[in-house]
């Protein structure tokens, strides 16, 4: 089966292979990426002239897009205290271009496409000691790459959620030889390790999701003001985060029905921020007859009940003065991340496609989350009573307390990075 599976996997890349080049000259990002391609052999042949004045090991991490590399980035600050080199891969080109240029990488490019004549010669030139990945971005043939050069590779923050392609029989045969060459498993809860046990027989640790980590270092330093005491005294501050189109109604209904019942800040951060995404936001809340201010005319606030956020990586930041957070996507393709405000202690709700976020499910079957079907829930959830909130946020405080530390943890359980810790 495995070498059915395999020949019939790169006969339909080579298929593939014209369809991208065309698509190239239409779609930014895969031409970013066919751009990036071409140099990836002369940055690993760059970055081994610098081993080979002053040998150690090897620690190859992997990304995917910018969601995972926020995942990663409390692992790479405590790779970055070890006498190791840092060889840093991504697979989206709008990361690759923002965060290729961070100092902590001694070597970086894009992961190569998934050629096995493409990424055995990258697995070959680079001779890393541990290849750590996050998520769910599995490549057949550069996890057949890392079993065959014997280098041990483990995965991070591992994701699987109930309604899967990977779990559909047929095609979970297939996916368990892939995950069966990973030599780790480390993921967030005991729910999605029973899931990952579905396709993978190896060791799997619930260790929690360094996501938590990264989000709870953030918290600390957050010391910018970004709101001043005059637009949210005596006001209950509702944050919007990453709110887009199939949003807009319901919170624009929701927003108009509670104004008269008492004092609020409602804070809309839209997912994307260009006009076109903008001008409905304004347009409906007009209709709606209630008064909006952007952001950046802030300084002309005239009692507005609505701030329509048009900065762009300050979300996480603005939970921070929530008191309660609605969390945008949930009526589309799916719920944007809760941990940011999970982080802050508030009490969040959304709408209801949550089910391919482990921590979304988690938050909902404690009850510490609310889930939003219709107008009035979303009301009654703006509505509630202060003394309900703060039982809510002790809840969620201990909630994430209790999946602190996932990145201390596979550190002290993997033997080369453990080997490397000061004792």
């Amino acid at each position: 089966m495995k070498t059915i599976f395999y020949s019939f996997y790169n006969f339909l890349l080579y298929l593939a292979l014209p369809i991208i080049w065309v698509s190239a000259y239409f779609n930014d990002k895969i031409a970013g990426s066919l751009s990036g391609q071409k140099d990836i052999t002369s940055r690993v042949l760059s970055f081994k002239d610098k081993v080979k004045s002053d040998p150690k090991p090897i620690i190859w991490t992997h990304a995917a897009s910018a969601g995972e590399f926020e995942q990663m980035r409390p692992v790479l600050t405590r790779l970055s205290e070890l006498d190791v080199y840092i060889y840093q891969t991504f697979t989206s080109a709008t990361i690759f271009y923002k965060a290729s240029h961070n100092i902590i990488f001694d070597g970086v490019s894009f992961l190569p496409w998934d050629l096995y004549t493409r990424v055995n010669r990258f697995v070959t030139l680079l001779k890393p000691d541990l290849f750590i990945n996050t998520r769910h971005d599995i490549w057949p043939n550069l996890q057949l790459s890392l079993h065959n050069n014997q280098v041990r590779n483990i995965l991070i923050n591992a994701n699987l959620y109930q309604n899967s392609k990977r779990l559909i029989p047929g095609l979970r045969g297939i996916n368990a030889l892939v995950f069966n060459q990973i030599d780790h498993i480390y993921t967030g809860s005991t729910a999605l390790k029973s899931l990952l046990d579905q396709l993978y027989i190896g060791h799997i640790d619930v260790v929690g999701d360094s996501r938590f980590d990264q989000v709870h270092e953030r918290s600390k330093e957050n010391t910018k003001v970004l709101i001043t005491n005059e637009l949210t005294t005596d006001r209950r501050v509702v944050v919007y985060g990453s709110v887009g189109d199939s949003d807009l109604k319901i919170i624009t209904d929701a927003i108009a029905q509670v104004q008269g019942d008492k004092a609020y800040m409602h804070i809309i951060v839209p997912h994307e921020t260009a006009e076109r995404d903008l001008i409905p936001w304004e347009t409906e809340l007009y209709r709606q007859k209630v008064k909006s201010i952007r952001k950046s005319e802030v300084e002309q606030f005239k009692n507005e009940s609505v701030i329509i956020w048009d900065s762009v990586g300050q979300l996480a930041d603005l939970y921070k003065y929530a008191d309660l957070a609605f969390i945008g996507a949930g009526f589309g393709a799916g719920v944007h991340s809760v941990t940011e405000a999970a982080i802050y202690k508030v009490p969040s709700a959304h709408g209801p496609n949550y089910d391919i976020l482990a921590e979304a499910i988690d938050l909902v079957e404690k009850g510490l989350s609310k889930v939003v079907n219709e107008v009035d829930d979303l009301t009654t959830f703006l509505s509630m009573p202060e003394d309900a909130i703060s039982e809510l946020s002790l809840q969620i405080e201990a909630y994430v307390n209790e999946r602190l530390g996932a990145t201390d943890k596979i550190i002290a359980n993997e033997p080369l990075l453990r080997s490397l810790t000061p004792q």
